[in-house]
């Protein structure tokens, strides 16, 4: 059996929004197969924007290179782009078993190159994830930083990710399931039931059946996966701890300003409710701390400092390389 888009199931969301957890509860499933996270359409399809990418090899000049290339073929870039397309599927079909057919991905990044994978797959399953924007910042600084301000790592998910997710609706995807994981982890057997069959599957789900190893690989999300063996509303309400001091509050204020209240409406949120929660909090914990990396981060903004550190670490690696 060759697989075609209609076997692949693309979750898009942002990070820290409750897909590892769908990719779990989907998992369970006999047809379906899939991998923590597979990274696998961003560095193809990125081969084709110019200026995006930095690399050892100097990734502009390959870009401009392939350019060169598709010009001599008919229709190059048709071609070139089905061919990424080919690539990926038979990648995927060879993690199925003979009974699965099925494969969901579920790399939040792609939330980058929405429009890109619409145009390569446009009968595949396409499903959004959304959650409380303040609750996945909070998840964010909780999750990859042990409760210490990072959010100037997380800036291009935030920003351009949820932005690229908001004006997808322009995009007409007509295989689209849309769900909140608040809404998800609070009645999970009746949207699984619900997922299940926008995918075409019959229902063969028992979420109390979760298993801790059932993803594999580096990627993903290990915070949830080692802390709950089933679905657990507990994430839901406890983000309004993270915001304990001034210029948290005020970050958040000013981040859900940017995405606008028609927008966090379209989502399912309230704006005002969030930030009337934010008034129970009233301490100035971490307050010190933050400044110095709410600064830090505007250094790392306009110098990249965190590309000048990964250069260092590449050379030292290449230097260790090369005296071995």
């Amino acid at each position: 059996m060759n697989w075609t888009d209609e076997n692949i199931v693309f979750v898009i969301s942002l990070p820290r929004s409750g897909s590892t957890l769908l990719q779990r509860i989907l998992s369970i499933h006999p047809s379906i197969c899939t991998t923590s996270e597979t990274w696998l359409l961003l560095p193809q399809i990125y081969t084709l924007k110019e200026n995006c990418v930095f690399s050892e090899y100097n990734a502009t000049a390959a870009s401009r290179a392939l350019s060169d290339l598709c010009e001599y073929i008919d229709k190059g870039q048709d071609v070139y782009k089905m061919l990424i397309k080919r690539h990926f599927i038979d990648m995927v079909q060879r993690t199925a078993d003979r009974n699965q057919t099925i494969f969901v991905e579920k790399t939040p990044r792609n939330n980058l190159i929405i429009e890109d994978i619409y145009n390569l797959f446009p009968e595949s399953k396409y499903i959004f994830l959304w959650r409380n924007p303040a609750a996945v910042v909070a998840s964010m600084i909780n999750s990859f930083s042990n409760g210490k301000w990072n959010i100037y790592r997380q800036e291009i998910d935030l920003y351009k990710g949820l932005d690229n997710m908001i004006r997808s609706d322009k995009l007409k995807i007509k295989n689209r399931l849309d769900i909140r994981y608040e809404d998800l982890v609070h009645e999970p057997r009746k949207h699984t039931s619900e997922i299940i069959k926008f995918i075409g599957l019959r229902d063969g789900i028992s979420i109390d059946c979760m298993s801790n190893d059932s993803l594999t690989g580096r990627m993903g999300d290990k915070t949830g996966i080692n802390r709950y063996s089933s679905v657990s509303t507990k994430s839901v309400n406890n983000w309004t701890d993270t915001y304990c001091n001034v210029l948290r509050r005020k970050w958040l204020k000013n981040y859900l300003k940017s995405i606008g209240n028609n927008n966090m409406s379209n989502m399912g949120y309230n704006r005002e409710k969030i930030i009337n929660e934010l008034r129970k909090q009233n301490n100035n914990k971490h307050i010190y701390s933050d400044a110095l990396r709410m600064l830090y981060g505007v250094i790392d903004r306009n110098f990249h400092v965190s590309v000048i550190r990964k250069l260092r670490k590449a050379r030292i690696y290449k230097r260790k390389y090369m005296l071995q």
